[in-house]
């Protein structure tokens, strides 16, 4: 961008409406202030008369970035790595891979290719889960840092029924996750965050899950965690915690369930927990490719939709088998006609966008092409014979081969290009 003058970027334009349904423009400017925020979807007249720097882009589709609400740093390496339903994969692939993030090293090389990988793909906002080791999970606000993404990230708390190697006591936990927060929490004017992540109830005690319910209430951060991924793992988190009445309940009664808190799958939650979620305003990452990969099930999405509970897609990095975005479109699809929930690619697109920005408390900054929105944009190559809105649509949602991502900003500033 030149110093203290708009930009703009010529192409078609697709964006969610905060007013619900979608906005297309065959031809268009979107044009970014200095300051890095959205001025105009204009005409190309207006547009002209605003900037006096246009970057012609002009077979390409500009659509906001993509939000990926639910994915974990350290996992970047072990994608595609089969050993069975959710509990048995933990134990066989996921910690003793995490365990390896004590190493300063390693820990910096994997940061550096996670943000590298969302990037690239066209995500500009992440929902990310680092690793029980304090270590890693500054070196992974690092990489964010330098890379110039959005994320809301933090350290996984665990406990208990856990290797040794990465389970981590509460007190320390929670001092660890107070110097994390005075760190990194608002850097950059925002476009950092830090969340609360325990990992899942089988892993948290209950002094645990109380202790960190309350850093984020003190500090009005966002909860991450997973909830009603796996029959077996539901039946074993009331045997943990055999206080509670359900599993939702675990995380209701130590006061981590509200409207900052994200819930990751929620394949198997039953009616009455799903009125709970609507009730206390919380949000669900759905990660379909990662529910077929170790055979959790398909969340049915017109649950959330009859409740109007915000809903975000993850791509839950490395159950999930890709860091596009797309990829977790064309599944949630796929879950969609399964589940007798069946979504269109606006619908879908608007997941994948807008309301991952919800999920994460972003929605009034990113999520869509509109004025006033920080300009968080992805730019894909669009083929030919996709014209028009619904060729927009397929470019964007199913398209991610034909439509590849070719540059990626944040608040205007280029951060991943093709070339």
């Amino acid at each position: 961008m030149l110093a203290g003058q708009s930009v703009g970027y010529r192409g078609a334009v697709l964006t969610p409406s905060s007013a619900g349904g979608v906005v297309y423009h065959d031809d268009a400017v979107l044009v970014v202030s200095p300051s890095g925020t959205i001025s105009a979807v204009a005409s190309i007249e207006a547009g002209r008369a605003a900037c006096p720097l246009i970057h012609d882009l002009r077979g390409s589709l500009l659509v906001p970035g993509f939000v990926d609400a639910h994915l974990h740093y350290p996992q970047t390496r072990v994608i595609g790595s089969a050993s069975g339903p959710l509990l048995t994969w933990l134990e066989r692939v996921v910690f003793p891979e995490e365990a390896r993030f004590t190493e300063e090293t390693y820990a910096r090389a994997v940061a550096k290719e996670f943000a590298l990988r969302c990037a690239e793909r066209g995500t500009t906002t992440v929902g990310a889960y680092s690793s029980s080791s304090p270590l890693a999970t500054n070196l992974l606000f690092d990489a964010l840092r330098e890379s110039g993404l959005r994320a809301v990230a933090g350290l996984v708390l665990m406990d208990q029924r856990c290797p040794e190697a990465v389970r981590v006591p509460a007190a320390q936990a929670l001092a660890a996750c107070r110097e994390i927060v005075s760190r990194w929490h608002g850097f950059d004017g925002g476009r950092l965050a830090v969340a609360i992540v325990p990992r899942f109830a089988i892993s948290c005690s209950k002094e645990l899950m109380q202790g960190a319910a309350a850093v984020a209430a003190e500090h009005d951060l966002c909860v991450m965690t997973h909830i009603s991924e796996n029959p077996r793992e539901e039946a074993e988190t009331l045997v943990v915690h055999p206080w509670a009445r359900d599993y939702l309940d675990v995380y209701e009664t130590v006061g981590l369930v509200g409207p900052r808190t994200i819930l990751a799958h929620a394949i198997h939650l039953g009616p009455a927990a799903w009125d709970r979620v609507a009730e206390r305003g919380a949000t669900i990452a759905h990660c379909p490719d990662s529910n077929f990969f170790l055979g959790s099930g398909a969340m049915r999405l017109a649950e959330a939709r009859a409740r109007g509970v915000t809903v975000g897609l993850g791509t839950d990095v490395a159950a999930g088998r890709s860091f596009d975005v797309r990829r977790t479109v064309a599944c949630a699809y796929d879950a969609s006609l399964l589940t007798e929930s069946a979504a269109t690619p606006a619908e879908l697109f608007t997941l994948a966008t807008l309301g991952g920005a919800r999920s994460l408390g972003l929605a009034e900054r990113v999520g869509t092409l509109e004025p006033g929105k920080e300009a968080d944009f992805t730019v894909l190559a669009r083929p030919l014979h996709a014209a028009g809105e619904q060729g927009a649509l397929r470019a964007a949602t199913f398209a991610a081969e034909l439509a590849p991502v070719t540059r990626t900003y944040v608040r205007g500033r280029l951060v991943w290009s093709r070339s």
